[in-house]
């Protein structure tokens, strides 16, 4: 330090109870650089208020204060952050040792705070700490040292950053004489060898005696001066064997740009682990939620995955076509209504012409409740008769058949069987590919009892569920349709109940609908259907999730609560970092990210368990489905990385949401009473 410290009538008063407290009362005090000044008095003299000011944590009511040629009196709040990060080394009576880090650790505070790298501050903190005598103490904690030690720490602490000014409050006030003796030696050591300019609080004349400059102070006035003077005689022994090389004169404010975010980081990980019960409890909450999240929205995407790949099985180039109707002049519950253009034979063979088009698979449904049997050999059982979107939607997609074709492979005549059925028509030694070609009858019986029966023949086996199902082809239909009706041509006056066409892309969907359409028929696309389900299927989504969402906010008030409680019980500590140069913003961000750490820790635990609980409640829904003979259905639970990532930024967003303002009360704390809590 350069300039002189100079007070002009500054003087600072509190509103107290209603009261009004003057500490200081217009002090007038120059202190030279490289001076030791002993402010002693009584209690409530105003010695230690003069000091916060002097060290940047308060500022005064009126009256000017000058250091090294910064105003301090007309300071901003980030200007006196500085100050106090660059030119001021604190030592304080009750040590102020942060408890969860060591020796080490806590003398290289003030380095960490003006962003010098991990490294190079804990070499410069252990050489400190060995010139002042803890060479042995490195790595001890301050419950594992005696108060001299803790004392020596706070000493080298202070001196880390070659602070031009160190303020001492009551140094050896919690120490016996003879460590008193020791820490005084040490202070008196540094102000001779190194000019450091040091300012002691003390209510101890022995104290006292080792300054150079007494000042006396009572209810706010300086009511007495006393000046020493000092020969190399009279020097104290000092401790220090040698002086801290030139290189580390330079405050270390200059040298970086403040608090870094990995020490961030790495402090919130330290701060975690000091009630590791709580906080785990905490992240539990945070657990619960995104367990919910992941296992829920993966059911959702797995199982519109399916769905988008059983629509692809079918062909998304397909065009999907019904006659339009005509609306009943009264209304008939048995009367059938009659297609405006019937689907007959001829317009299928309109519609094959059509550019674009590469096949048309027309459709025909029997009467609802239909009496049907098999019979094959002695066998004769009772069947459905399996719709056309049964067939084409069926879940898991379709599947190779076990035997034969399927229906449209080989023309639209003939039965395909399940699975269930044709092991019941099975003899000994027969396999699937033994019932292929062989006659089979149907057996169709009126509501009045009369029955008929239609030839037909086993053309393949697929498997799928159900045990008394078949596949039918329009030839069988179409016999069976005209005989309940008795309309021997029933496709030329009603038609075909819909057709499915084909086109060559997805691109020709349009012209080739817009074409049908012209024809009289009604068309919708797959594509149109599969985001119709798409939607529906995003709703579901969002609801399961929902469900989630409740979860984490409830989660969140329980970091809330967590972060309060922390700020609570490490106040002091707060008054500390802030004494040493951490800035408000540095402080909230410390809180904030510890609070996303502890969102994040709950989300990734819960993305873990929530992916494996979808996964189990994947398996066992297969193992019923199998049981019920449902085959081919994919995997329902899925986690995609958009998910995962997706859940651990929203834990963390919940974390850093919660701490908000808990991180903004800390910030706030007055670092003046925050070093006065108990």
């Amino acid at each position: 330090m350069s300039d002189p410290i100079k007070l002009t009538n500054l003087a600072r008063h509190f509103e107290r109870g209603g009261m009004d407290v003057q500490a200081l009362r217009g002090v007038d005090l120059a202190i030279e650089p490289g001076e030791f000044v002993a402010l002693v008095g009584p209690s409530g003299s105003g010695k230690s208020t003069l000091l916060n000011l002097l060290g940047g944590l308060d500022r005064p009511s009126t009256g000017e204060l000058w250091l090294n040629g910064t105003a301090l009196h007309a300071a901003t709040e980030a200007d006196r952050t500085l100050h106090r990060r660059q030119r001021i080394g604190f030592i304080f009576q009750s040590f102020n040792l942060l408890p969860r880090l060591t020796a080490v650790e806590n003398v290289a505070i003030p380095l960490m705070l003006s962003g010098v790298s991990l490294a190079e501050r804990e070499a410069r903190a252990k050489e400190l700490l060995e010139k002042v005598g803890l060479g042995h103490r490195l790595d001890h904690y301050p419950t594992e040292l005696s108060g001299g030690e803790q004392q020596r720490t706070a000493v080298a602490r202070a001196l880390i950053h070659n602070p031009s000014l160190i303020l001492a409050d009551e140094p050896t006030g919690n120490l016996d004489s003879k460590t008193g003796e020791e820490v005084m030696a040490l202070l008196k050591e540094l102000n001779r060898e190194q000019g450091i300019t040091l300012i002691v609080v003390t209510h101890d004349e022995e104290v006292a005696a080792y300054a150079d400059r007494i000042v006396k102070l009572r209810d706010g006035n300086i009511v007495e001066e006393v000046k020493k003077e000092w020969n190399d005689s009279a020097a104290v022994a000092g401790v220090l064997t040698e002086p801290q090389s030139g290189t580390v004169r330079t405050p270390a404010g200059a040298e970086g740009g403040g608090l870094q975010f990995s020490d961030i980081i790495r402090q919130a990980l330290s701060n975690l682990r000091r009630r590791p019960v709580r906080n785990v409890l905490t992240a539990g909450g945070v657990l619960i939620g995104i367990v919910t999240l992941v296992a829920m929205v993966s059911f959702g995407v797995g199982v519109q995955r399916e769905v988008q790949r059983n629509f692809e099985s079918i062909g998304l180039e397909n065009l999907f076509v019904r006659p339009v109707y005509d609306e009943p002049d009264e209304f008939d519950p048995f009367a059938a209504p009659s297609p405006q253009t019937p689907i007959t034979p001829e317009l299928i063979t309109r519609i094959e012409q059509l550019p674009d088009v590469v096949s048309v698979t027309p459709e025909l449904g029997l009467p609802f409740g239909i009496d049907i049997a098999l019979a094959y050999d002695d066998t004769s059982l009772p069947i459905r008769i399996a719709d056309t979107e049964e067939r084409q939607f069926s879940f898991g997609g379709q599947t190779e058949p076990l035997a034969g074709v399927e229906l449209g492979g080989q023309g639209n005549d003939g039965v395909v069987l399940v699975r269930d059925l044709a092991d019941s028509l099975l003899t000994d030694g027969q396999t699937y590919d033994d019932l292929v070609g062989q006659e089979l009858s149907l057996i169709v019986q009126l509501p009045r009892g009369e029955t008929e029966t239609f030839p037909s023949e086993i053309i393949g086996v697929r498997d799928s569920f159900g045990s008394r199902t078949i596949d039918l082809g329009l030839a069988e239909r179409e016999a069976i349709l005209a005989w309940w009706f008795n309309e021997p041509d029933i496709l030329q006056t009603e038609g075909y109940d819909s057709l499915t066409v084909q086109t060559t892309d997805l691109g020709a969907i349009t012209a080739v609908s817009t074409q049908i359409e012209e024809l009289g028929l009604q068309t919708q696309s797959l594509e149109a259907i599969l985001n119709v389900a798409n939607q529906v299927l995003g709703l579901m989504q969002a609801l399961l999730g929902s469900v989630g969402g409740l979860a984490l906010l409830v989660a969140a008030l329980g970091v809330a609560n967590t972060m309060m409680m922390a700020i609570y019980e490490r106040t002091r500590e707060i008054g500390v970092l802030k004494a040493l140069g951490a800035s408000a913003g540095e402080i909230r961000a410390l809180f904030t990210v510890e609070a996303a750490m502890l969102g994040l820790l709950g989300g990734f635990f819960g993305l873990i368990f929530g992916t494996l609980l979808g996964r189990l409640v994947d398996w066992i829904g297969h193992r019923f489905l199998i049981a019920e003979g449902i085959t081919g259905i994919g995997q329902l639970s899925v986690v995609p990385p958009w998910l995962a990532l997706g859940s651990l930024a929203f834990a963390a967003f919940i974390g850093i949401v919660a701490g908000l303002y808990p991180a903004a009360r800390a910030a706030k704390l007055d670092p003046v009473a925050a070093l006065r809590h108990e």
